[in-house]
């Protein structure tokens, strides 16, 4: 019975490859290049990439100009550059003026500072354009 099984595999190996010896043998490679077809929508993602020359060259996409600085700022009489629109809890913490936050949202009143004379919320606060006095309430 092994000795059948050893010629079978033997006429199956030479019906294969041609003759036992070359059914070892690594299968011939063949280099071929590879091109990626669309099927079909090749054309209509032709264009899709090209620049568009009317739009004429690229610009810088940050701000123009830069950023609106407000050098009108104190927090606790400490004088501070700061950005228009700018957090006032960013501005006291860059100043490292401590005030003290719990639910960071406005609900606890926590953060209540003194704002150009009026009770503020420091965590919902930005900084405005002009002079801007800013006290802490601890």
């Amino acid at each position: 019975m092994p000795h059948f099984s050893l010629v079978m595999f033997a006429l199956v190996a030479a019906a294969l490859f041609g003759s036992p010896s070359k059914a070892f043998l690594p299968l011939p490679t063949t280099s071929r290049v590879s091109t990626t077809s669309l099927k079909g929508f090749g054309k209509a993602f032709g264009d899709a990439f090209k620049n568009d020359d009317s739009l004429g060259n690229a610009e810088n996409a940050g701000l123009k100009g830069g950023p609106k600085y407000n050098e009108q700022v104190t927090i606790n009489g400490k004088e501070v550059k700061a950005i228009v629109g700018q957090p006032v809890k960013n501005v006291a913490n860059s100043a490292r003026v401590r005030i003290r936050y719990d639910c960071q949202k406005g609900d606890c009143g926590t953060c209540m500072i003194k704002m150009n004379g009026k009770k503020v919320k420091a965590c919902q606060m930005k900084i405005p354009s002009g002079r801007c006095v800013i006290e802490t309430l601890d």
